[in-house]
């Protein structure tokens, strides 16, 4: 019997966690099955527990035969913004991203597989990079066990969910991860810089002082926060308002911790 092609398995790949939810459904997604396996003692730079255990998931006969979407942690990927320009092709914004990401990241961008988010009206936009044995390895985990078809960096169904706010404001997107901060500024929908550091959620106020003065720019406006910790510690003063920013509501499930809930919208 075959399962329905309205059902799908959404991952979340973090160095300490490996999250996964089966859904039915397609304008409504309905909870079906959930699963979590802690990563003991996995460093952050690695991912062979989380690939193995991916690959025991979805051998069982329950969790088999759907298309697969992966959430990565910001552990495993790294963002740079792309200055814009009218008329640029897509092979040339293409090539600017590599090389963007040579002068950010130096040689470690070369093992990198980089994608680049579309854009109009010539704004900036920003690119991701993924080491490509991750990529290929996730390919290998699915092969036979369903269909891979998306694989997202965390910072992205987060920022989609704030979007329309984000269009009209300037302030911060932070995304606090277990040993990591992402921080994204953006004025009125432009990105103007992304950061990510290995840290805890109580070293956000530093990061965002020390972001700010890196790159020219005055604290404040809004801080857009996804907090998978519950342990960020806010920046005080009056130059910061706060809004948090929650995950998509599926019935039956209340994990936000759980990388896999942002793959769900």
């Amino acid at each position: 019997m075959s399962l329905s092609w309205r059902e799908r398995v959404v991952v979340g790949l973090a160095p300490d966690q490996l999250s996964a939810l089966a859904l039915g459904g397609f304008w409504r997604p309905r909870l079906i099955d959930r699963h979590a396996r802690l990563l003991a003692e996995q460093d952050a730079a690695h991912w062979d527990k989380g690939i193995a255990a991916l690959e025991a998931l979805l051998a069982e006969p329950a969790w088999r035969g759907r298309d697969i979407t992966v959430v990565l942690s910001g552990h495993y990927v790294r963002h740079a913004v792309i200055p814009g320009g009218r008329g640029l092709a897509d092979a040339a914004r293409r090539s600017l991203a590599d090389v963007v990401f040579r002068e950010v990241f130096g040689d470690l961008a070369r093992d990198w597989e980089l994608r680049v988010s579309p854009t109009t009206g010539g704004m900036p936009t920003l690119a991701c990079g993924v080491p490509r044995p991750l990529l290929a390895a996730l390919q290998a985990a699915c092969e036979g066990r369903g269909r891979l078809r998306s694989i997202q960096p965390s910072l992205m169904p987060v920022f989609n969910r704030a979007r329309q706010q984000i269009a009209k404001s300037v302030g911060c997107l932070a995304l606090v991860e277990p040993g990591r901060i992402t921080v994204a500024a953006l004025e009125n929908g432009r990105w103007k810089y992304v950061d990510s550091r290995a840290g805890g959620g109580n070293l956000l106020p530093q990061l965002l002082l020390e972001e700010g003065e890196l790159h020219a720019r005055q604290p404040g406006g809004i801080l857009w926060l996804c907090d998978l910790t519950g342990a960020a510690r806010l920046p005080g003063g009056t130059f910061w308002s706060h809004k948090r920013i929650d995950p998509p509501r599926l019935a039956g499930f209340d994990g936000i911790s759980s990388l896999a809930i942002w793959g769900v919208a």
